[in-house]
């Protein structure tokens, strides 16, 4: 593979100076099954899609080299050529079509305010009443009016290499930011905080943990817990302190029993798209936190590693959870049911203008069919012709069928892995 200038370096040095220590074998799954990094590279550059882009490499890799950062170029090389594997363009064109929803009218929504809560698209998808909450708390505790934004900063297209339309959208996410006077940014997303912090210009970015104080916290009675710390965490020190801190705080009890136990950042398996990509490498990671947890209840503060723990039926609850008295949650909602949840978060702040209630009857009629499709009452067929058969409903078909382009995609399983 030919690569551009920028990158004959990455490679030049990984050829030249990569000692074969094998020194991964026992913090990456992907390495370990598929080899080093100068193997990958050199003989099967396409095995590069396995990297979840966790950096954990980094912290035992005994030479100043990053093998996560020249696999991600990679990524961006072969997509820029068009040499991607079949399961990769399919999981591609999935995350772009999420991202692309999630970026856009009826999903995404924009506050005005000076400082703004940006909770990201998992949390909004399992739990819209949480942010609410939590937004409410916020504008308590800071004494501020706290403004709320619902939109994809387009981190799963990133992840897999597409910086081409990521970058165009966080300039549009950027320029709609600046428009609505918004000047500090409270983010509920790890990897949203990822890429606005890196992104945004003359707009200040933290996460939502170094904003709230431990106290604000509910304590909670004695239990086993696991700290799991998401993988993009390991870019802030600063945030994992915050999230031990709140930890320490919640389950005071525990920790003067030494019942916490802490990872370091650690990828649920989710990175890269890999639950897409290749399922069984992704279990592999879920499995090792897993081995971990020893059972303990596992704490973290990512709505979709919480997901990914749950699906498994390993205990989890999110930090956030623990500022509202209210049980966490125990179930993963439907693909369908995360979509609705984010059409209705979005559009609540409307109080039920005719947009909105056009919206909600559009809503109930996608919903219907997808049920009765499933039944096998109603099908594909029958809605394409329903334009031939009553022409003068043609524009509410046309709304009906977009809307349900983006239902029935969310309910693909390529795009379960993007949506949370």
């Amino acid at each position: 593979m030919a690569y551009p200038s920028e990158q004959v370096k990455l490679v030049s040095d990984f050829s030249r100076d990569c000692s074969m220590c094998k020194a991964f074998v026992n913090v990456c799954p992907f390495m370990s099954e598929i080899g080093t990094p100068r193997e990958i590279l050199l003989e099967q550059p396409e095995a590069v899609f396995n990297c979840t882009s966790c950096h954990r490499c980094e912290a035992v890799w005994p030479l100043n080299l990053s093998p996560a950062d020249i696999f991600f170029e990679t990524k961006k090389k072969m997509i820029m050529e068009n040499q991607i594997p079949a399961t990769v363009s399919k999981a591609l064109d999935s995350a772009r079509a999420f991202a692309k929803a999630g970026h856009r009218f009826p999903f995404s929504f924009y506050e005005a305010a000076e400082t703004v809560f940006w909770p990201g698209c998992a949390l909004a998808a399992n739990q819209p009443g949480l942010i609410r909450k939590v937004q409410k708390i916020m504008s308590h505790h800071l004494r501020q009016k706290i403004g709320l934004i619902l939109d994809c900063c387009s981190d799963p297209v990133f992840q897999l290499g597409d910086n081409q339309t990521t970058f165009a959208t966080l300039q549009e996410i950027n320029k709609r930011l600046h428009e609505e006077g918004v000047r500090q940014v409270i983010t509920g997303c790890l990897n949203c905080h990822k890429l606005l912090s890196e992104h945004l210009q003359d707009i200040t970015v933290v996460f939502i943990m170094e904003v709230l104080p431990p106290e604000v916290f509910q304590k909670q009675k004695t239990d086993m817990i696991y700290l799991h710390h998401p993988c993009p965490a390991s870019r802030w020190e600063k945030i994992r302190d915050a999230a031990q801190s709140v930890v320490n705080h919640i389950y005071s009890s525990s920790k003067s029993n030494g019942d916490i136990g802490t990872s370091e950042p650690i990828c649920c398996g989710s990175g890269g798209g890999l639950n897409s990509i290749f399922p069984r490498m992704a279990d592999r990671y879920l499995e090792e936190i897993a081995r971990r947890a020893k059972g303990k209840t596992v704490v973290t503060y990512c709505a979709g590693c919480q997901n990914r723990f749950l699906k498994r039926g390993i205990k989890a609850v999110h930090l956030l959870e623990f500022l509202v008295e209210a049980p966490p949650r125990q179930t993963v909602p439907s693909p369908l049911r995360q979509w609705i949840n984010r059409l209705f978060l979005a559009n609540s702040a409307g109080l039920w203008t005719p947009k909105s209630l056009a919206l909600l009857v559009i809503t109930l009629h996608v919903s219907g069919g997808v049920y009765l499709n499933q039944q096998g009452i109603f099908s594909a067929y029958v809605l394409r012709n329903l334009p031939e058969q009553y022409p003068v409903g043609a524009p509410v078909w046309g709304v009906v069928f977009s809307c349900g382009g983006i239902l029935a995609e969310a309910d693909n399983p390529t795009c379960r892995g993007y949506a949370v």
